[in-house]
């Protein structure tokens, strides 16, 4: 073993940072899931088009297709390009990162936003299945299926947020 492997060790523990609970992850991800509704309501809003009649056309199929592809932008882009965070997980100081503890690869942050439809069944509540198998993976590990694909956990950031930081 070489002396960084020793020190990250010694620093974090053999298994990394802890895993953070549940109803923080739950708080993080209903703020980012409103973030999404909220910008792809304004795309429908904006992508309905007037008939002549008065009538709108509702384009049902392109709005789909448009939020599937933001929705995994958005925390695809977000997980990789903010140090495993999203706008939810920062306002809450949690973060995704590697099981050992290192940063966020592009192969994991993808891997984790592909598996999200997973995460999500069943559809009529959505995220049970993911709420399921955070608890079932137990105190040490608390991680989603995508989680466990991509062998990343979400943990609590420790520095502080700086968009909470008061100015004198």
């Amino acid at each position: 073993m070489d002396s960084a492997e020793a020190r990250r060790i010694l620093v974090q523990g053999s298994s990394g940072p802890e895993p953070c609970g549940l109803t923080i992850r739950i708080i993080a991800g209903l703020l980012d899931y409103g973030v999404v509704i909220v910008v792809l309501f304004w795309i429908y809003v904006f992508a309905r088009a007037q008939q002549p009649d008065g009538s709108f056309i509702r384009p049902a199929l392109w709005v789909f297709a448009v939020y599937v592809v933001w929705w995994l932008l958005y925390y695809g882009l977000f997980e990789y390009f903010w140090n495993g965070q999203t706008p939810g997980k920062r306002a809450t100081r949690i973060k995704a990162v590697m099981g050992g503890g290192d940063p966020l690869t592009p192969v994991a942050a993808i891997k984790r936003t592909l598996a999200r439809p997973l995460d999500m069944l069943p559809w009529v509540t959505p995220y049970a299945l993911a709420v399921l198998f955070i608890i079932a993976t137990g105190e040490k590990r608390r991680q989603r299926i995508g989680d466990r694909w991509a062998g990343t956990k979400v943990v609590k950031v420790d520095q502080p947020d700086p968009f909470r930081e008061r100015r004198l």
